[in-house]
C-alpha cells in the first residue's frame, strides 16, 4: 500500500513537472514569436524611414542642382545683357547721351520740387497740431487754476513773497560785498599813486640828465 501511494505521488509530481515545463516552453515560444514580430516591425519601420530619407535627400540634391543651374543661367544672362548694353552704349552717339542726361536731370528736379512741397505741407500740419496742443494745454491749465481754491492761492503768494524777500536780501548782500571790494581796490591804487609821485620826476632827471621841461609832453 505504501508503495502504491508513493507511486501515485511520484506520478503526480512528474505530471506537475511536465505541465510546468510545457508552460515554460509555451511562454518561451510566445516570447520568441513576439520578439520576431517586433523585430519585423522595427525592420519595416527602418526600411520606410530609410526610403523617406533617401527620397528627401534626393529631392534636396535635385533642388540644389536646379538652384545651381538657375544661378548659372542668370549669371550668363546678366553677362550677355551687360555685353549687349555696352555695345549699344558704344554705338549711341554723344548727342543722344546728352539728351538722356538732360531728361534725367529734369525728372530729378521735378521730383525734388514735389518732395519739397510735400515736406512743407507736412511741416505745416505738424505746426498746426502743435498749436492745437498748446491751446488745449493752456485751456486745461486755466481750468485747473480756476478750480483751485483761494486758500491755496494765498499760500502760494505767501511762499513766493518769502522766497522773493530771501532772494532780495541775498542780492543786496552780494552788491554790498562788491562795493566794498571796489573801494578796497581804489584805496590800493591811491596808495600806490602817493608812493610813486615823488619817484617819477627823479627817474626822468636820471634818464635825461636834467629836470623835465614845462612844455614837454613827458609826464611830471
Amino acid at each position: 500500500m505504501n508503495e502504491r501511494k508513493e507511486s501515485k505521488k511520484e506520478r503526480k509530481r512528474k505530471e506537475r513537472k511536465k505541465r510546468k515545463q510545457e508552460r515554460k516552453h509555451e511562454s518561451k515560444q510566445a516570447r520568441k514569436q513576439e520578439n520576431k514580430e517586433a523585430r519585423k516591425q522595427a525592420r519595416k519601420k527602418q526600411k520606410k524611414e530609410s526610403k523617406k530619407t533617401r527620397k528627401h535627400e534626393s529631392k534636396q540634391a535635385r533642388k540644389q542642382e536646379n538652384k545651381e543651374a538657375r544661378k548659372k543661367e542668370t549669371k550668363e544672362r546678366k553677362k550677355t545683357r551687360k555685353q549687349e548694353s555696352t555695345k549699344a552704349i558704344k554705338q549711341e552717339s554723344k548727342q543722344e547721351r546728352n539728351k538722356r542726361k538732360k531728361e534725367i536731370e529734369k525728372t530729378r528736379q521735378h521730383e525734388s520740387k514735389q518732395a519739397r512741397k510735400q515736406a512743407r505741407k507736412k511741416q505745416k500740419k505738424e505746426r498746426k497740431k502743435e498749436r492745437k496742443r498748446k491751446q488745449e494745454s493752456k485751456k486745461a491749465r486755466k481750468q485747473a487754476s480756476k478750480q483751485e481754491s483761494k486758500h491755496e492761492r494765498n499760500e502760494r503768494k505767501k511762499e513766493s513773497k518769502k522766497t522773493g524777500k530771501q532772494e532780495s536780501t541775498k542780492a543786496s548782500k552780494r552788491a554790498r560785498e562788491r562795493e566794498r571790494e571796489r573801494e578796497r581796490e581804489r584805496e590800493r591804487e591811491r596808495g600806490w599813486a602817493r608812493w610813486l609821485t615823488p619817484v617819477i620826476p627823479a627817474l626822468w632827471e636820471a634818464k635825461a640828465g636834467g629836470p623835465p621841461e614845462v612844455g614837454s609832453g613827458r609826464p611830471a
